[in-house]
């Protein structure tokens, strides 16, 4: 019976260590974006800009590295659009990667299209942008995927972080 016990638990272990990568729980991460003009004041200065959400910059897309992303855009302009993963690896899903008549037609005026991808092997901040005619100008924001496990920093615990973004609207 000492074999035959040892050889189970051993057996069982060993699927133990065999599945545990699988098992780690991804997580969807669901955004929406509505394509919009609004007028925006910056330096005493207003003017109409294409934006996200009324927002220019546009909103962050925050997620770890693994998760499943579903960003649902919205064009509630009057010309078609696509937003691009500037730097994003499109692992099986090369029809997320945004460019406008490449990998998919464009959003039409009053649509919306679901781009649905995972964010593998890779971590860091990264860009989004339209990716027809010259939206990019002011649809735009930061990418940013965490590592699935923190990093060990020799320096000290990081207190915060503020991602820093160059426009030239």
């Amino acid at each position: 019976m000492g074999n035959f016990g040892f050889l189970m638990i051993s057996t069982f272990l060993v699927l133990i260590a065999t599945l545990l990568p699988y098992s780690s729980a991804s997580t969807t991460r669901r955004f929406h974006f509505n394509v919009e003009w609004k007028k925006v004041t910056r330096l005493c200065h207003t003017k109409q800009l294409l934006t996200v959400n009324g927002q220019y910059p546009g909103p962050a897309v925050v997620v770890h590295e693994g998760d499943t992303v579903e960003i649902k855009v919205t064009n509630r302009i009057a010309q078609n659009t696509t937003i691009h993963w500037h730097g994003l690896r499109q692992y099986r899903t090369g029809w997320a990667d945004g460019p406008a008549y490449i990998t998919q037609c464009p959003i039409r005026s009053k649509q919306s299209y679901t781009y649905r991808f995972k964010v593998e092997d890779q971590r860091g901040t990264l860009l989004w942008h339209a990716h027809h005619s010259w939206q990019r100008a002011s649809v735009y924001g930061t990418f940013i995927i965490y590592p699935r496990q923190p990093y060990p920093f020799s320096g000290g615990h990081i207190q915060s972080e503020i991602p820093i973004i160059l426009g030239t609207k």
